[in-house]
């Protein structure tokens, strides 16, 4: 009788054979959100003459998101913005649609804002076309924007064309 008192006793103390028990410990998980960060690569502007295709060369050192504010004084006036690698898109391809543009904006939408995503490290060139018949005054600024920071739009690379825009006839810088 001893034996079986002892025998019962140990199989309450003792737990079980092939038992486990779990403990439910909560996870933590951390998201680190990276900052906006914005670099002025150009501002300016003044007058853009009638027809005349302006360059604005520019560089990017690190990859991320190139945003254009543009405006114009008469509403009137046909502007388009370009981006283009540097050095490979003369007047002469220009006025040929031949050009490999990175942006393309032709809209009537006043002021301009466009961002193009993931643009990688080189030497740029902002091309700015007149296509109006009067001159102009113009402002316009080049911001390189991480990609944490929200896109002012983005511009389709072929967006609104008109119809047989005009020839331009020399180019220029502001």
């Amino acid at each position: 009788m001893r034996k079986l008192a002892l025998v019962a006793c140990l199989a309450f103390a003792l737990p079980g054979c092939g038992s486990s028990t779990t403990t439910n410990t909560p996870v933590t998980t951390t998201t680190t959100t990276l900052p906006c960060t914005q670099a002025i690569l150009f501002q300016g502007g003044g007058a853009h003459q009638s027809r005349i295709l302006v360059r604005v060369p520019f560089t990017i050192a690190t990859p991320g998101r190139l945003d254009i504010i543009f405006d114009w004084t008469i509403a009137a006036n046909l502007f388009g913005i370009y981006v283009v690698s540097a050095g490979t898109c003369s007047l002469d391809q220009f006025n040929a649609g031949s050009c490999n543009f990175l942006l393309r904006s032709e809209t009537l939408t006043k002021p301009r804002k466009v961002s193009v995503p993931n643009m990688t490290t080189g030497n740029y060139e902002m091309l700015v076309a007149n296509f109006g018949s009067q001159d102009d005054s113009v402002t316009t600024q080049i911001i390189f924007s991480s990609s944490a920071c929200p896109p002012l739009a983005t511009a389709p690379l072929a967006g609104e064309r008109w119809v047989a825009p005009p020839r331009l006839k020399a180019t220029s810088r502001y």
